[in-house]
Order: structure tokens, then sequence, then C-alpha cells
């Protein structure tokens, strides 16, 4: 991702035009005054597995500094003339970071199901009554538009054919989805002014890494394999470059010889030459046990070491975003591993 360049230029203001769209799925009928939704603590929202933080004032946080611009991930400069108030996101990975800011959006691509099934956002998910606009794979533009959102967040090549309609509805920013977890927080809170407790989460969430590492003190120096399921309960391997556990800057776990660098389909003979201390299985719970259930019976698999000694974990899917959010339920997940 490119680093985070946007910060303030004033005496600029832009007004967007809303004009009617001809949609592109059903779910028209949305309301057009759905409220925004409550701004819960995030660290209020997390505090069995995270301390609390005191709020920040709006001087402090910087929600006074506007006009302001916001330069996204494609370069284009969007002029904020005050605080938005009704964000979309066209991607519920989103969700993660405007909740860890506090300042949930009033809509969202997959809410429902975001809010049902992601490990990430269960602490929040009775706190903000977030408008669904359908799913984020065939957008509505129709529906976007009847939302009236103030600023649209999506990521890098979701849009491109839908663009020059998007930004008739309401400023357009897009963020790179392969950035760090801290840039694309400090993006975040630039859209909303809140640099200076993005900075404040993003230490503390540094902390929270440097906490597990000391937690898992020796086996920091064993071998984790991190797996995935494919459509045919096999597993694959997001690779090193695509998996935050074993980044220099986040928890730095050791890959077991022969992991890949890049995504790669699995055998469990290909599994069983890495043999690693431990596999970590990334993906919806339920299919994940159902896949393991189906090796249960061979001989390659119980012949695993991290199969013996019961070192298979099962992670929520929504850890695979690595957004602020993942790296936080991970590090809780990686605190509660026994020897």
């Amino acid at each position: 991702m490119q680093r985070l360049t946007g910060w303030i230029v004033p005496l600029v203001l832009l007004m967007a035009v809303l004009t009617g769209c001809s949609g592109a799925s059903e779910g028209s009928d949305a309301s057009e005054s759905a409220p925004p939704p409550s701004s819960p603590s995030p660290s209020t929202a997390q505090e069995s597995a995270f301390p609390a933080e005191s709020p920040l004032d709006a001087e402090e946080s910087g929600e006074q500094a506007w006009p302001r611009t916001i330069k996204d991930a494609v370069g284009n400069e969007i002029v904020l003339a005050k605080k938005p108030e009704r964000i979309a996101v066209l991607h519920p990975v989103y969700l993660d970071y405007f909740f860890a800011l506090g300042e949930p959006p009033f809509a969202s691509a997959n809410a429902a199901e975001a809010l049902q099934e992601y490990g990430t956002l269960q602490p929040y998910a009775a706190t903000a009554d977030i408008l669904d606009l359908g799913s984020g794979r065939e957008l509505s533009l129709e529906f976007i538009a009847q939302a009236k959102p103030d600023l649209i967040v999506t990521f890098k090549g979701h849009i491109d054919t839908l663009y020059d309609s998007l930004v008739k509805i309401a400023p357009v920013v897009q963020i790179d989805f392969a950035d760090s977890w801290q840039n694309t927080t400090m993006l975040c809170a630039a859209m909303i002014g809140k640099e200076k407790e993005a900075e404040r989460y993003i230490s503390e969430t540094n902390e929270l890494i440097k906490q597990t590492q000391d937690k898992l003190g020796d086996r920091i120096n064993r071998t984790f394999a991190m797996l995935r399921i494919d459509g045919k309960a096999n597993f694959f391997a997001p690779g090193t470059s695509n998996t935050m556990y074993y980044k220099a800057d986040s928890f730095g776990l050791k890959a077991p010889e022969g992991y890949p660098e890049g995504s790669e389909t699995l055998s469990l003979e290909g599994l069983s030459q890495m043999n690693p201390d431990y596999i970590i299985i990334q993906h919806d719970i339920a299919t994940a046990k159902a896949s393991v259930k189906e090796k249960e019976s061979l001989k390659v698999w119980n012949s695993l070491k991290a199969v013996q000694e019961g070192h298979v974990l099962f992670f929520d899917n929504s850890l695979n975003t690595a957004s602020v959010l993942a790296v936080r339920l991970a590090a809780q997940n990686l605190m509660e591993l026994e020897n």
C-alpha cells in the first residue's frame, strides 16, 4: 500500500451534487433518512481484552481542523469542507477501522452479515445501527444515492467502472487494500479528524503485539503454519507475504521450512514435510472444523506434530483482513495459547 500522505489544506470547498442513478440490483427502497449510528468507545467495547483509554477532546483530536484535503491511494485529492457525518463504506473491512476510532459509519455493504459473523466486530455488533447497502460485489448506485452519504470509502480497484457515478453522489476515498493496518488507520482517522486518537490507538496496538510476543516466550521460536480452506475442503497457504503473523512489524512468527511466500494449495504430504509446531486455520470456523474432521482418520494427518500435540487452532475468518481490530483479536488469540 501507498503511505498516507493527505493532510490539511485550507480555503477549499467542494459541493457534492446528488443525482439519480439507475440501480444495479434490487433494494432501492432503503430509508433516505437513516440516522447516524452511535459512537462506542473502541476500548470500552473490548475492555475484557484491552485496557480502556481516556477520550480526547475535540481540539486534541484535530476535529476543528476543517476544511481538509485527503489524498487517497489512487492519488486523488478529496476536499472535505467539514467532518463527514454520513460515511458509507463499500467493503465491510472498513467497519473495523471506524469502529476502532469510535465512529462507525452510518452505512456499509454487507453490514448485517459482517456484524453478525465477523469476530472482529462482535464486541460492537449491538452498539450501532448500520444501514446495509447490500452486496459489495453487486453495488446498487440507486441504493447508495438514496442513502445520501456525505463520504464514500472503499478500496482501490473496487469501483473503477462506477467511480464517475459515485462521485456525483459524494466524495470518494479509495484505500489500498494491501496497505498496512497502521497506514489505513491513519487514513481513516484523517477523514474524521481523529489523527491523535489514531496515533494513540496504533501505539496501544503495537504494545499489545509486544505483550503477545512476550507472552509467547520460547514459543516465538516454534513454527506456525497459517492455512485456509479451498472450495474442495483442501488446505492452502496464503503465504508469508500475505499474512500478518509473519511480518516483522507484526507478530514476527516463524514459518515452517517450505511454507510458500505466495498463496499456494497444499497437499497433506506437503504439510507433513513442513511438520509445523502449530497449525492456525483462519477461515469460517465451522467450515474449517469440518475439513479437519474429514482428515482425522488419515495417517498422514495424525502424524503431524501439531496434531499430536493438540496445536491445531481455529481463528475467525475476519482476521484475514489484517485490519487493526484483526491484529488486536489475533493478539488476544495468541496470548491464550497453551504450551
